[in-house]
């Protein structure tokens, strides 16, 4: 305790030093990523927007229109060619959509070790600044004494 507070105290340089500093770990996630997880990630993020969502209703409702307006439709109603599309999409899309949310959650993971890590350093810091300046108050109330004694003895 008093080689950190004398560090504090009367060497700032070295007791900064002597700090964790925070790390960037959106770089060494992004660093950590292989030609695949890359992949897996841009067609979560891909599949995850109102972009595709819009796509599927636009492509559902075009093959709806399609078939009931076509002379000889290629899937007539209950559109069960479509219905096999849609599982066949879905059955694809599944496991990578789920490689691609771990590689989501293992970076949030990250990002929260680091603010507790980042947020626990701050905190010991205000500690040993309040401690600090604890000293120095109780130094200056004994300096204001000792003023306010030669005053007195002045007068």
């Amino acid at each position: 305790m008093e080689v950190e507070e004398k560090y504090m105290g009367e060497n700032i340089g070295d007791y900064l030093n002597l700090r964790r500093a925070p790390e960037n770990v959106n770089l060494k996630h992004k660093q950590g990523l292989n030609f695949q997880d890359r992949i897996a990630l841009v067609i979560t993020r891909s599949v995850g927007s109102m972009y595709a969502v819009y796509f599927f209703i636009l492509f559902i409702m075009g093959w709806i229109f399609w078939q009931l307006n076509d002379t000889k439709p290629l899937d007539p109603f209950p559109f069960i060619f479509l219905l096999f599309i849609g599982n066949v999409v879905q059955l694809l899309l599944m496991p990578l959509i789920m490689v691609g949310q771990n590689l989501q959650g293992k970076h949030a993971e990250r990002r929260a070790e680091e603010e507790y890590k980042t947020t626990e350093t701050i905190y010991k810091d205000i500690e040993k600044i309040f401690i600090h300046l604890d000293k120095q108050d109780k130094e200056i109330q004994k300096q204001t004494e000792l003023l306010n004694q030669l005053l007195e003895k002045k007068k």
